[in-house]
Parts: C-alpha cells; sequence; structure tokens
C-alpha cells in the first residue's frame, strides 16, 4: 500500500508539475501576446502622435505662408501710399510754383501802378486825381487777391501738415506692428 501511495504521490506530482509547466506556458504566450499588443498600441500611437505633428506642422506653415502674404501686400499697400503722396508732392510743388510766379507778377502790377500814379505833366490835376484813384482801386484789389493768396497758401500748408501727421502716425503704427 505504501508502494501506492508513492505511486500516486509521485502520479499527482507528475501531474502538478504538468500543469504548472503548462501553466507557466499559458502565462508566457500570454505575456508575449500582451507584449506584442503593447508594441502594437505602441506604433499605432506614435503613428498617430507623427500625423498630429505634421498636421501641426503643415497648419503652422500655412499660417506663416498667409503671414508672408499679408507682409507683401502691406508692403505694395505702403508703396502705393508712398507713390500716391510723392505724386502729390510734385502737383503741390508745381501749385507752388505757380503761385509764386503769380505772386511775382501781382507785384510787378503794383509796382508799375505806383510808380505811375501822378505822373505825367500832360494830366491836368483832376485828370491825375481820378487816375491816382482809379489806381488805388486797382493796387486794393491786387492787396485784396495777394491777401486771399496768401490765405489760401497758409490753408494748404495747414493741409500738408495735417497729411504729413497722419502719415507720421501709420509709419509709426507699421513700425509697432513689425516689433
Amino acid at each position: 500500500m505504501l508502494d501506492k501511495i508513492k505511486a500516486y504521490g509521485f502520479q499527482a506530482l507528475a501531474l502538478g508539475l504538468l500543469v504548472l509547466v503548462v501553466y507557466l506556458g499559458v502565462q508566457l504566450h500570454r505575456s508575449q501576446l500582451d507584449a506584442a499588443d503593447a508594441r502594437g498600441a505602441l506604433a499605432s500611437e506614435q503613428g498617430s502622435r507623427a500625423r498630429e505633428n505634421a498636421e501641426r506642422m503643415r497648419l503652422a506653415l500655412d499660417d506663416a505662408r498667409a503671414t508672408f502674404r499679408k507682409g507683401e501686400i502691406h508692403a505694395r499697400n505702403q508703396q502705393e501710399i508712398a507713390d500716391a503722396f510723392a505724386k502729390q508732392e510734385r502737383a503741390r510743388a508745381a501749385a507752388l510754383a505757380d503761385a509764386v510766379a503769380d505772386g511775382e507778377r501781382l507785384r510787378d502790377q503794383v509796382r508799375s501802378f505806383a510808380a505811375a500814379c501822378g505822373g505825367g505833366e500832360a494830366q491836368s490835376i483832376a485828370a491825375a486825381i481820378v487816375d491816382c484813384r482809379n489806381r488805388a482801386a486797382t493796387l486794393g484789389a491786387l492787396h485784396e487777391a495777394a491777401d486771399r493768396q496768401a490765405g489760401e497758401f497758409a490753408a494748404a500748408a495747414e493741409r500738408h501738415a495735417d497729411e504729413v501727421r497722419a502719415l507720421k502716425a501709420v509709419i509709426l503704427n507699421d513700425r509697432e506692428l513689425l516689433k
């Protein structure tokens, strides 16, 4: 009977070892499957991150291109403003030259009227007085024209100063935006 017990114990031990080996084999296989799943999940996550990074880079590049295009448009607009301002300056300089020439003609007229007043011995005193009165009225009209012209110059200078202040504000704003 002791032999039978030993034989059953041996068989039980062998069966236990077999169950243990099978169990360990299953666990090893399961851990290999888990590792393979983990590697697959890691690869999937890395792929997902790579796609996200590629998308972020694409968006950043698109944004950089759009910003560059806006900069080009801004530079073109600024150049158009500068060209228009230069054109206005040329027109203003031409108008000023014309005004200076008008002023010189006005001065010449005033000098010639003033020099001729009351001159000439063949005139009677009454004729000389009438002639001086007419010349004085003409001089008054010429002085009125000169005053009007001076007012127009002052208004043009003030408009020019306003334009310069506005352009200076635009330039300062652009410099702030470019910082």
